[in-house]
């Protein structure tokens, strides 16, 4: 039996890398998506490729009427909801001397207090009709260590670590499981970088395993912590990046023990 058979997720975030891979694979798996996003055009491309077992729902994550409006979508187009995945996300890089209070704010409003509110409206769903559900937040090696000039990014992406683990300790009496993941670097649209084959391979020197982090590194342990493999955890942080976070001594001058 395929892991999500007869079971639903809404993607936010969903029109592009690590959350459209997640949809494509959660699909594979027997499940069916929908995909919440504020881009129409690539959403519903998303969507259409994806097959009669994904739909497309405009979801503004920083609006919570859109997000209850992505719920209810859901459960009207395929009659239940099962599971979460908070991918959505803006940039705003800038030293934070210079940092613009609207380009914090549209970190900020997206990437935590989106992941909040989406959270709370499928929580909401969940807690009424008496179902378990199951949530991954994306957060990042950004919020486990400052990323310096990137904004307010490493700000949001730990605080979305703190958010999973108290939604996921307040709602584990109703069954609900809240986590979150810490991809590292990763080849996405957002990191326009790694187009240098140059910086890409410099990525890749040092990251422990050897490459930079693919999407599909990242939707594989995002569709473990939401299925019933992982039901025994909650409130947890899986780091995705090939050793990266930890591999500081690697990197530090002097003796070597190879």
């Amino acid at each position: 039996m395929a892991r999500f058979e007869d079971r639903v997720c809404i993607i936010t975030g969903g029109a592009s890398g690590i959350g459209a891979e997640t949809a494509r694979r959660y699909v594979r798996d027997g499940g069916r998506v929908v995909i919440g996003d504020v881009d129409e055009a690539l959403g519903g491309a998303i969507a259409d490729e994806i097959g009669d077992a994904a739909a497309f729902a405009p979801i503004d994550v920083s609006d919570p009427d859109s997000c209850a409006s992505g719920v209810a979508f859901t459960v009207a187009t395929f009659g239940r909801l099962d599971g979460l995945v908070n991918s959505a996300i803006r940039m705003g890089p800038a030293p934070l001397e210079d940092l613009s209070l609207a380009d914090w704010n549209k970190v900020v409003d997206v990437g935590l207090t989106g992941t909040f509110l989406m959270t709370q409206a499928a929580g909401r769903w969940w807690i009424d009709n008496e179902n378990p559900g199951a949530v991954v937040n994306l957060s990042s090696t950004g919020g486990l260590h400052p990323y310096n000039l990137a904004g307010a990014y490493s700000t949001t992406k730990a605080g979305v670590i703190m958010l999973s683990k108290q939604f996921g300790l307040e709602w584990a009496k109703h069954h609900i499981r809240v986590n979150a993941v810490c991809p590292g670097h990763t080849e996405t649209p957002l990191t326009a970088y790694m187009r240098d084959p140059a910086v890409k391979q410099a990525r890749a020197d040092v990251t422990p395993l050897g490459r930079v982090g693919q999407p599909e590194d990242i939707a594989e342990g995002i569709l473990y912590l939401l299925s019933d493999d992982a039901s025994y955890v909650t409130a947890s942080t899986l780091d995705i990046d090939g050793g990266m976070a930890r591999s500081l001594f690697n990197h530090m001058p002097g003796r070597k023990w190879d």
